[in-house]
């Protein structure tokens, strides 16, 4: 019976292969472009580095590591790019961004590919979204640098000023007890020291060393400099360096290629080969229906 209806299914055939020819002729072509990145390399963060130094300049122990800032930086940024990506396919016409970690468990090595309607527009579209967040991470970065930067200037400058007040208390109260003794040594006359050695006197003995040298003590206490401790020098230092701080985050990446975006050299869809042998098998399978149903109604007429 399919023998004699052979006609029929040929036929059917090549309809549906003249239907697959149509569809690959009108049929959006979407074409992939992939690229492999990773974290950043010290020199693309060096700038980001070189802030951060005299940020904690102060306290090098708070100040991440090279290979702390590399991860966090790629961190921030695969972050960013997988909600890029969300937000891209839930647009009313999606359109395909994926990010794919190479190593499982691990997300040092990405694999990021974008779909589009040619080879050149993959490419072209790819690039520009790594480049869009890349831009966009290391503005945050600049932000919280900047943020950060105000919160350690004022810290710094109460640290100063603590400093300072503490060393203007010191020396008034060294002051006090200087009085105090003069005083002391005014009411019993003690006007010269009767000691040899005067190293180890305390505040409640002071006095005698007489008031001639209680006098001179006083003079030379009251035109002394204040005397600070290292951490006022430090806290100086450090607020120096952000107070003239300049934030340049040129140059910076947040990733780095391990390949480019490539150049695809053959489309995803429509494939003609599976178009051709689908339109074959379905023209053929709906050509022997034709005939067997044909074949059943005729032999029912009998």
């Amino acid at each position: 019976m399919l023998w004699r209806g052979k006609n029929v299914i040929i036929s059917t055939v090549f309809l549906f292969l003249v239907i697959g020819g149509g569809y690959l002729i009108f049929a959006n072509e979407r074409w992939v472009s992939k690229a492999t990145i990773t974290y950043p390399s010290s020199g693309q963060i060096a700038n980001y580095n070189a802030i951060l130094s005299i940020v904690y300049a102060d306290d090098f122990s708070d100040k991440p590591s090279i290979n702390d800032l590399q991860h966090q930086v790629f961190n921030r940024f695969s972050s960013s790019l997988n909600a890029l990506s969300s937000s891209l396919a839930a647009l009313e016409e999606p359109l395909t961004l994926r990010v794919d970690a190479i190593n499982k468990g691990s997300d040092d090595f990405l694999s990021v590919s974008f779909i589009s309607s040619s080879a050149k527009k993959s490419q072209e579209e790819l690039l520009k979204y790594l480049n869009k967040v890349n831009n966009e991470v290391i503005k945050e970065i600049g932000d919280d640098i900047t943020y950060n930067v105000g919160v350690k200037t004022n810290s710094l400058k109460n640290t100063v000023a603590l400093n300072e007040q503490i060393a203007i208390d010191k020396k008034n109260l060294r002051l006090d007890v200087i009085n105090q003794a003069l005083k002391i040594a005014n009411a019993t006359g003690q006007n010269k020291s009767p000691l040899n050695q005067a190293e180890y006197l305390s505040d409640d003995t002071l006095y005698l060393l007489g008031s001639d040298a209680l006098r001179s003590m006083i003079a030379n206490e009251t035109t002394k400099p204040l005397a600070y401790d290292d951490s006022y020098y430090n806290a100086k230092r450090a607020l120096l360096g952000v107070t003239h701080l300049k934030i340049n985050m040129d140059n910076v990446k947040t990733f780095r290629f391990i390949s480019n975006p490539d150049l695809p050299l053959k489309r995803i869809s429509p494939q003609k080969s599976l178009v051709v042998i689908l339109s074959i098998i379905l023209g053929f399978i709906v050509g022997c229906v034709i005939v067997l149903l044909k074949g059943f109604s005729i032999k029912k007429q009998y």
